[in-house]
């Protein structure tokens, strides 16, 4: 990776970071899922949760930060909403959204909630240590990523300047906790107890680029299986 432009802290945590991806992605060699439209549906969500990770990644390296910012929104939006597909989705949703569909040469969305209506979802039907993660990310990162996002005051007041080292650091240290929870959602899908607890020891092995666990366990719970919905309840 490129230094250039790129404080020695910055490039130090990318480092870490990529000895803990190595790490916690080989935990996922061989795995897979019950192929069910559902989990398909997840994984896709999660394989794009990952590519903005990796994408925030190279654009730090290459000291390129407020875009890198902006992708931490993507990030975490996609994780967000493979939590909400994997537990709160309604089957007819899924059945919709397994579909390509072609209106006038235009692709059809099937209709999602927005994010705070998927948050109100997954505290319904997620294990209640995710949601608060995901819940404690949204309040305290989301206006001010999409500033960002949106060319707002944040990314205008920073243009042109450097940014303090140590938020560098913890926005890849986020980024890594949002990945956490997402790379332990993933283990879940194999249906497999010992790739979960192998994920979250893989993360653990790693305090030097993610967020502090005290008092916020990003990777201590039981994913489990999805609740029945209203919609897909037996």
């Amino acid at each position: 990776m490129s230094e250039r432009c790129v404080h020695p802290e910055g490039i130090d945590v990318l480092r870490h970071t990529l000895n803990f991806e190595t790490d916690v992605t080989a935990v996922f060699d061989g795995a897979t899922t019950d192929g069910s439209p559902r989990s398909k549906l997840t994984t896709i969500f999660l394989g794009l949760a990952h590519e903005h990770w990796l994408s925030l990644r190279v654009l730090m390296a290459e000291g390129l930060s407020h875009s890198a910012i902006g992708l931490l929104r993507l990030q975490f939006e996609a994780t967000l909403k493979g939590f909400w597909v994997h537990f709160a989705a309604a089957d007819p949703w899924i059945e919709k959204a397994g579909v390509i569909r072609e209106v006038n040469d235009q692709l059809v969305e099937p209709d999602l909630p927005n994010v705070g209506e998927m948050l109100k979802d997954v505290e319904r039907t997620a294990p209640p240590k995710a949601f608060a993660l995901l819940d404690q990310f949204k309040s305290v990162a989301w206006r001010q990523l999409n500033s960002y996002v949106h060319g707002g005051m944040h990314a205008l007041a920073n243009f042109g300047g450097e940014f303090p080292a140590a938020f560098l650091v913890q926005i890849v240290a986020n980024a890594n906790g949002v990945y956490s929870l997402a790379a332990t959602l993933a283990a879940s899908l194999s249906n497999d107890p010992q790739r979960v607890q192998l994920a979250i020891a893989s993360q653990f092995a790693h305090p030097e680029c993610l967020p502090p666990f005290t008092n916020n366990p990003y990777l201590n719970f039981d994913l489990g299986r999805p609740s029945p919905t209203p919609d897909n309840a037996d």
